[in-house]
């Protein structure tokens, strides 16, 4: 790998909200990508592709297991050895660990470094034990961060009650290409044909993958009580895992299987969010503040949110927010927005749009993050002072 000024390491790259936020910025910054280079501690995933795909050099460190991590720190200190990086960007829990141990146990105080945490932490008996046990290391190891940054106001007050140090904390919300994602009279047709759909459903989509955090379930009772109600709606779930996964068997369960239908990741969601008539992200826990759910804000698409993380701020005055696993409010509220007449709902959706080009503007992250790493770079100059390694 040759030579870079800032090196990513990041847990994995499936699908998911951060990996796509680390792709995007890479993206968007052009000829200023050849700086960068991207390690994950997992065994590739479809993002790395992507990333790969853009000029920027990607190497896994191959930990496929708790197990195999420290071996993994190994590796990630001679990846540091022969990049000599200015700057690590550590990128979820995981990757914030292996690069602050890799540069403890390589004795290197001179290199900057930055944390990105992109999970809320409302409960921690909710996580995974290793996961328990990634953020009791994080707390340990939190003084070495330069800076730490979130993408939820939440996630910080919630990290900060954990032990992380509140004086490193920086909200960094995540960014939207808007150019990509808008409006498109197009999509439903498009939708329509890839799920199956038949003419004149309402309808409703979720797109993430299948996993507890998420509760699909929920969304498929929420399905459910609006057709109960008599509405002519239909669900729509894409990410992986979906196919087979608990929703669809929650679908059978109720009897609505014709009303929902799944699909395994892919990447043209921007082809087909806007063809949604509605967002519904019926999480319980664990969201910062939900890519997916911005995404659709900014093609146009009101969205019903669950009060997780940001949430309540990411939608503001441009959908509804209802406590999780309430599945009779996500289902009234749904009802609610469904029901406007097209002045109102035309309105909403140019708000929603208004509302993530304000607020997640692509070019605003790009400059902050410059900021971010020049500021890492001169605290770690050669004449900084020493730290212990």
């Amino acid at each position: 790998m040759a030579q870079s000024e800032v090196l990513h390491v990041i847990t994995g790259t499936a699908i998911g909200g951060a990996e796509i936020m680390l792709l995007r910025y890479l993206r968007a910054l052009g000829p200023a990508r050849d700086r960068h280079g991207v390690v994950s501690m997992m065994p590739c995933g479809p993002v790395a592709a992507m990333i790969r795909d853009t000029g920027v050099e990607v190497r896994d460190l191959g930990a496929a297991s708790a197990r195999q991590i420290p071996a993994a720190i190994r590796r990630l200190q001679r990846v540091i050895a022969q990049r000599d990086p200015q700057v690590i960007h550590g990128w979820m829990y995981h990757g914030c660990l292996v690069a602050t141990l890799a540069l403890r146990l390589g004795r290197r105080p001179d290199i900057g470094l930055i944390w990105a945490i992109h999970h809320s932490l409302a409960d921690l008996s909710r996580e995974k034990i290793t996961t328990r046990a990634v953020l009791r290391g994080l707390r340990l190891l939190a003084e070495r961060a330069d800076t730490i940054t979130y993408c939820a106001r939440q996630s910080a007050q919630q990290h900060a009650a954990f032990g992380l140090p509140a004086t490193r904390a920086e909200f960094v919300p995540n960014a939207i290409d808007t150019a990509e994602f808008r409006p498109d009279p197009t999509a439903r047709a498009r939708l329509a044909r890839a799920a199956n759909l038949p003419e004149g459903r309402r309808v409703i989509g979720s797109f993430a993958r299948a996993h507890p955090m998420k509760d699909h379930p929920a969304f498929v009772q929420a399905l459910a009580q609006l057709v109960q109600q008599g509405l002519d709606v239909h669900g729509v779930l894409i990410g992986h895992g979906q196919p087979g996964g608990p929703a669809e068997a929650e679908a059978v369960r109720l009897g609505i299987a014709d009303r929902l239908s799944v699909l395994p990741g892919r990447d043209d969601i921007a082809g087909l969010v806007p063809g949604l008539d509605l967002y519904l992200l019926s999480s319980a826990w664990g969201e910062a503040l939900p890519l997916a759910v911005a995404e659709a804000m900014a093609a146009g698409v009101p969205a019903v949110v669950t009060d997780i993380g940001d949430c309540r701020w990411l939608v503001g005055d441009c959908g509804a927010v209802v406590p999780p696993r309430r599945i009779d409010l996500m289902a009234r509220a749904a009802a609610d927005l469904l029901a406007l007449p097209p002045d109102r709902r035309a309105a909403l959706s140019a708000a929603a749009r208004a509302r993530i080009i304000q607020h997640l503007s692509l070019q605003d992250y790009l400059t902050r993050h410059d900021a971010l790493y020049r500021q890492a770079r001169a605290a770690r100059a050669p004449n900084a002072p020493a730290e212990a390694a």
